[in-house]
């Protein structure tokens, strides 16, 4: 995602294409808001969005009262990512790898990390989740695509249907994800799929211990 095209391409996919990734990222959303909603944030508070992306996130953080900072490895998404932040409480982007960021510990009341985990190998996977426990004071949000049995026979029948169907390249046995995120000091709150069976999605919600 390091070309404007490749960045503007996805962004269309998730926003604005009569797509299956648009619907599932409109649940992603809502089911994300619902989350954010559980806790009394304040105008002190800072989340950080981790991949960011091209700040598909942003449009619900207009209806809370955090600070936001966007960060991302690739400049060329971040470029299509500002406006959909809430001006008055966004504190900009900055570029880093999400497994060494610049920001110091505890920095963040919430992190907020989505479509990142099940496309990396499971040593990528567990230094972000490290350095993301680190980086939160109170919450973490995550979501993954899971492997369980249900969700390889439904990628294989779609790859015969469809021979140009890219499935997540490292998908994540859901009960791995929690272990990880336990032995790092993150306690799961909720754990649920986003569109049930149809969709590998999982989201996590962690609270820091």
């Amino acid at each position: 995602y390091r070309s404007p095209e490749r960045a503007a391409a996805y962004k269309q996919f998730h926003t604005s294409d009569h797509s299956w990734g648009r619907l599932v990222t409109y649940f992603e959303q809502r089911a994300i808001a619902r989350e954010l909603s559980r806790y009394n944030w304040s105008p002190s508070d800072r989340l950080l969005d981790i991949p960011c992306g091209t700040g598909i996130l942003g449009g619900i953080l207009h209806r809370f009262p955090l600070k936001v900072l966007a960060s991302d490895i690739s400049l060329q998404m971040m470029a299509l990512c500002r406006g959909d932040y809430p001006a008055d409480r966004f504190d900009g982007c900055v570029q880093a790898d999400i497994t060494s960021t610049p920001f110091p510990q505890e920095s963040f009341s919430c992190v907020i990390t989505l479509g990142f985990f099940h496309r990396v190998p499971s040593e990528i996977r567990r230094k972000a989740l490290r350095e993301i426990a680190a980086l939160s004071t109170r919450v973490v949000i995550l979501t993954c695509s899971v492997d369980t049995a249900v969700q390889r026979i439904k990628q294989a029948i779609l790859t015969r249907i469809k021979p140009n169907h890219a499935p997540a390249p490292c998908p994540v046995p859901l009960r791995e994800m929690i272990a990880d995120c336990r032995s790092l000091g993150l306690r799961l709150a909720r754990s649920y799929m986003v569109v049930p069976v149809l969709s590998a999605h999982a989201i996590l919600v962690l609270e820091k211990q």
